[in-house]
């Protein structure tokens, strides 16, 4: 199961959280240097505003002062810049701006501690003011401006920053998902490629189209797997010829042997052991057998009839074949039915054979006695037959295992078998699109052949 936020998206989001980061920490930082930049600047014009008048100041005319400084105070009415003129003689002070005490150098004045508020001073003009002062021979000359236009401009850089900030998070994280959303697409193909190739199917190539690290990953897996197909067909295909290449030796040998099985002339024990050898040659036949069929269904070299077959009729014909020898050997064979006739298309023959390759391997493994049921119905819209046992069943781990070529579990080394019964069902049903479920029928083992889906009027009331 896919955890609730893949590694894609996390990378995304924190790549996202990283420039956000890295767009508000350039956005302080600009804040802080254009700030101390404006107020430089501020500081450097009210120092030539007082540097101005003290140059006039330096005349020792202080009418001229006076009406200068009078001067700059109306052409200032707002109250933004400030300027006063105080005699060092009468203490008289000149112009807008009201201090309890002059001074020197610059200085930040707040309205209403250093500031009386008057009513030449707007509302608007802000709260503080950067002032300079310097001493002349007649008295002090003082320029202030207020810092409310510096204000500003900080309160639309932080506006400035703040939006830049949401629409370049917005779109980093909508480039950033989109990545990451792609990439996990990709992932999940290598997945599903990777889950089929555990499941048989070596064919399957991930091919993926891109020009980045993963693309050059999923290129070097399917690499990988071209290698693994090719060896695993030429396995297939050394098991195939060995098996075709002994099938004529095994019948000319037997053909040697049974005449001398049958021979009078010859002692008992060696007419048993003859017998016995012939037996095994059978069963190394049919294990060949087995392995061609096998191969030839895997291959695709058989061709597949596709005729409506009857569930219900073929499962009542195998179990009428087999119930003698499921007698024989303790089990009860039973067979259930749904009233209505299911049709899949298909090979009869190829279904037959499948069917009765489950019933054998439930007649082999059971323990006598044991039930074994036969059923045919419907799952939803898939038609499906299965066979289902009360006998030791076979592990969770190991119903994978057990479709394998020659896979025989511990518990079945004991019992006649080749070890590809299972593998046939399995080829059989993969050539009818179908699936083969192995479950746990506690106690036991259900095995189910399950059908595509199939159109309504294929089921239909059975014929008396």
């Amino acid at each position: 199961m896919r955890q609730a936020v893949s590694w894609s998206m996390r990378f995304a989001l924190a790549l996202s959280a990283v420039f956000a980061i890295g767009t508000l920490s350039a956005g302080g930082l600009s804040y802080l240097f254009i700030s101390r930049d404006m107020t430089e600047r501020l500081t450097a014009d009210v120092r030539s505003w007082a540097e101005s008048l003290a140059r006039i100041a330096a005349t020792g005319d202080r009418a001229d002062l006076r009406q200068q400084v009078l001067a700059q105070v109306r052409s200032s009415q707002d109250g933004a810049s400030l300027f006063a003129f105080v005699d060092a003689g009468s203490g008289q002070t000149t112009g807008s701006l009201k201090l309890a005490a002059p001074f020197e150098g610059a200085r930040r004045l707040l309205v209403g501690r250093d500031i009386p508020e008057s009513d030449a001073i707007e509302a608007d003009t802000g709260e503080a003011y950067l002032a300079y002062g310097i001493r002349t021979d007649i008295g002090w000359v003082l320029a202030a401006r207020d810092e409310a236009w510096v204000a500003e401009i900080g309160e639309v850089l932080v506006q400035t920053t703040i939006y830049s900030l949401a629409i370049a998070a917005l779109l980093s994280m909508t480039l950033a998902v989109f990545i990451a959303r792609k990439n996990e697409r990709r992932i999940d193909r290598m997945d599903q490629v990777l889950d089929d190739i555990g499941e048989g199917n070596l064919d399957r190539r991930i091919a993926d189209g891109g020009n980045d690290d993963l693309a050059a990953l999923a290129a070097h897996v399917d690499r990988m797997l071209d290698r693994l197909e090719a060896g695993v067909a030429s396995i297939r295909q050394v098991s195939t010829d060995v098996a075709h290449d002994l099938r004529s030796p095994l019948a000319r040998l037997r053909m040697r042997l049974e005449p001398q099985a049958l021979s009078a002339d010859l002692p008992a024990e060696t007419r048993h052991e003859i017998g016995s050898a012939l037996m095994d040659i059978d069963a190394i036949a049919a294990t060949f057998d087995a392995i061609l069929r096998l191969a030839r269904l895997q291959s695709g070299t058989v061709e597949r009839r596709n005729d409506p077959v009857d569930l219900g009729e073929l499962a009542e014909s195998v179990r009428e074949i087999l119930q003698t020898a499921a007698e024989a050997s303790g089990h009860d064979l039973a067979l259930a039915r749904t009233p209505n006739s299911i049709r899949v298309q298909g090979d009869e023959d190829m279904l037959t054979q499948a069917l009765t390759n489950l019933v054998a391997n439930a007649v082999e493994h059971c323990p006598p006695p044991a039930r074994i049921l036969i059923s045919v119905g419907m799952r939803g819209e898939q038609p499906f037959v299965m066979v289902s046992d009360d006998g030791p069943g076979i592990p969770e781990t190991d119903r994978a295992r057990v479709l394998e070529r020659f896979v025989r579990l511990d518990a079945s080394r004991s019992v006649p078998g080749t070890g590809l019964g299972l593998s046939l069902v399995s080829a059989i049903a993969d050539l009818h699109r179908a699936r083969l479920v192995l479950e746990d029928n506690a106690p036991g083992l259900r095995v189910s052949i399950l059908f595509p889906a199939v159109e309504p009027a294929a089921a239909t009331p059975a014929h008396n």
